[in-house]
Order: C-alpha cells, then sequence, then structure tokens
C-alpha cells in the first residue's frame, strides 16, 4: 500500500495520510458528492479537482463531537458517510437545529463569516467527512465568486431557520 505524495498543509490529531487506493476510493466518493452539492455542483471540473486534494479525512464514532459552538472555524466538513446532530444553545436550554446526513456541508458559516461556530456538532452513527481547511475554502471562492454567492445564500437560509427555532421554543 503506497502512501500518496500530496499532504495538505496541517493534518490534526486523530488525521492521517491516505494509501493511494484510499485516495482512489476518496476522490470517486468526494467527487460525487461534490458534483452533486448545491454548494459546488456550479465549480467547474478543474476548481472541483482542486477541492478535492486540499481535503484530508477525519473519522468520528457516534456521540464524538465533530464542532463545539463557539470554537474557532478553522474547516468546514462535507459528510461522505454517517449523520449528524446540529444543536445550539438558547436561554431556554438546547435547541435541535438539524440531523444531516452524506452530502451535507457542515461549519461552512464560521468558514465563510471568520467567525466562531454557531452551533455544536455531533455524530449520531459512526461518521466520516472531508475536511476542508479555511484558508483553501476562501481561495477557491475568490477564484469563483459564484459559489461564494451561493454558500452566503446557504449561511443566510441556516441564520433564519436557528433564529425561526431559537425564536419557537
Amino acid at each position: 500500500m503506497g502512501v500518496v505524495p500530496y499532504r495538505p498543509s496541517t493534518i490534526p490529531t486523530g488525521a492521517r495520510s491516505l494509501s493511494t487506493e484510499e485516495v482512489a476510493a476518496l476522490e470517486r466518493d468526494m467527487a460525487d458528492i461534490v458534483a452533486k452539492s448545491h454548494l459546488f455542483k456550479s465549480l467547474d471540473e478543474g476548481a472541483r479537482k482542486e477541492l478535492l486534494e486540499s481535503a484530508f479525512v477525519m473519522q468520528y464514532d457516534p456521540g464524538e463531537m465533530l464542532l463545539r459552538e463557539g470554537d474557532p472555524g478553522d474547516a468546514m466538513f462535507l459528510v461522505m458517510e454517517g449523520t449528524v446532530r446540529v444543536h445550539t444553545h438558547s436561554p431556554q436550554g438546547e435547541i435541535q437545529l438539524a440531523e444531516l446526513g452524506r452530502g451535507a456541508c457542515i461549519g461552512e458559516v464560521s468558514v465563510l463569516m471568520g467567525s466562531p461556530r454557531t452551533a455544536t456538532v455531533d455524530a449520531i452513527t459512526a461518521v466520516t467527512c472531508a475536511v476542508l481547511a479555511r484558508h483553501r475554502v476562501n481561495r477557491i471562492l475568490d477564484a469563483h465568486p459564484r459559489v461564494r454567492v451561493l454558500l452566503e445564500a446557504l449561511v443566510e437560509g441556516r441564520a433564519r431557520q436557528t433564529l425561526e427555532r431559537i425564536l419557537g421554543s
């Protein structure tokens, strides 16, 4: 099993480089997810390839936290396998915002806005995510303003939904 020569600029503790075979399988899987993603389907093939090459993979066990509300937003995640629970805190207590699965994008609010995480995300099942570092996402979005507009629209929609849930609780 050979090791892939490309490495992201930083691989965090708990992550690892992928074998050549794993990269090939991951590229097929991620290419499918990215091509179907409402956020990234407007990217051309070269930009999608750049996005894939800049990602690394993290795996989480059921109950494990992926993102913590209030933490810095240094990356966004594409859920490749599994289901996550998104929740936040309000004066009334914890509010569940969503359960998301394959193809879902999480952590994009912080990456786009440069703000702390707006929610906590926990793994409901075993979860595999492709992780995209903030500086790499911003480079792609700078080169493809149309995708940035889509991402900003998603962020606005999620903010509205979150507010409605908090006010309705």
